[in-house]
């Protein structure tokens, strides 16, 4: 009985080990950077300048904007600005459910790509691409899809800036 415990409780110390061994290899994505400045700070001071948007883009681009600038800063603190962003963005509109008898489509899907690079003076130190989609459904009632659509597009908004603020946060949390 004793041997059994002892195998027990050679097995607790072996897992132990282990895991006390790999803790040094994982860092937290939302603890200090590797320079020990914390990461909400160095998000922070991300520069998310005013672009000028083609037309067509014009109102997708002011909600990406102000839905980066929360992510990024959503204290509202003004930060000193160490980092730039860089924007480009280019969207499709699919409608893939069309009446048969009207002809008129059901739905859309609005798809985007933002390509963003962010520079520390003339350095880059990330670059890359996030896409996202977002559906709604096309109305008889014009104001009804067009209210539809402005809601997807504020959606689209949204989950790109996500995708953005999570790769930089990957990044950022590395210098």
């Amino acid at each position: 009985m004793s041997s059994l415990n002892f195998r027990g409780l050679a097995r607790v110390a072996l897992v132990a080990g282990l895991s006390l061994g790999l803790s040094a290899c994982f860092r937290p994505l939302h603890g200090p950077t590797a320079s020990g400045q914390s990461l909400q700070t160095m998000l922070a001071s991300i520069d998310v300048p005013e672009i000028d948007w083609p037309e067509a883009y014009a109102r997708f681009g002011h909600y990406l904007r102000s839905e980066l600038i929360y992510a990024l800063n959503g204290s509202g603190q003004d930060l000193p600005k160490r980092y730039v962003l860089n924007l480009s963005y280019t969207q499709s509109i699919s409608t893939p459910v069309v009446d048969s008898v009207s002809g008129r489509a059901l739905s859309a899907t609005l798809t985007g790509s933002l390509t963003y690079t962010l520079k520390e003076g003339p350095t880059v130190i990330t670059t890359g691409v996030a896409t996202e989609s977002a559906s709604y459904d096309r109305f008889e009632q014009r104001f009804a899809t067009v209210r539809a659509g402005r809601d997807a597009e504020i959606r689209l908004a949204k989950e790109l800036a996500e995708q953005v603020k999570t790769r930089l946060q990957a990044e950022l949390s590395r210098r």
